[in-house]
């Protein structure tokens, strides 16, 4: 197998995984009660800023800098307005 081949399969191996794992994340987060979500969002918070700092001082491509900031707002956007929750709940 050529190599350019073989990392492209590594790649779309990759790929895969990600989907897989963002799917079950997505059901997670679903499952949150609204009280939970509020938590684990601003958990969330905080370690995207952490490895937010640590890519900035990296190495690392840009295109992994996009990456993370895209799939960092499409997290974000799951977790939903915390004030709208407990307001629809009142």
């Amino acid at each position: 197998m050529m190599e350019a081949q073989k990392l492209a399969d590594q790649v779309a191996e990759l790929q895969g995984s990600l989907l897989a794992m963002e799917c079950f994340m997505n059901a997670l987060a679903e499952a949150l009660s609204p009280e939970a979500r509020v938590v684990v969002q601003a958990f969330y918070d905080s370690e995207s800023t952490a490895f937010r700092t640590a890519l900035m001082n990296s190495t690392a491509p840009e295109a992994t800098i996009d990456a993370f900031e895209r799939d960092v707002q499409r997290a974000t956007a799951l977790f939903g307005d915390p004030d709208s929750e407990f307001s629809e709940g009142s």
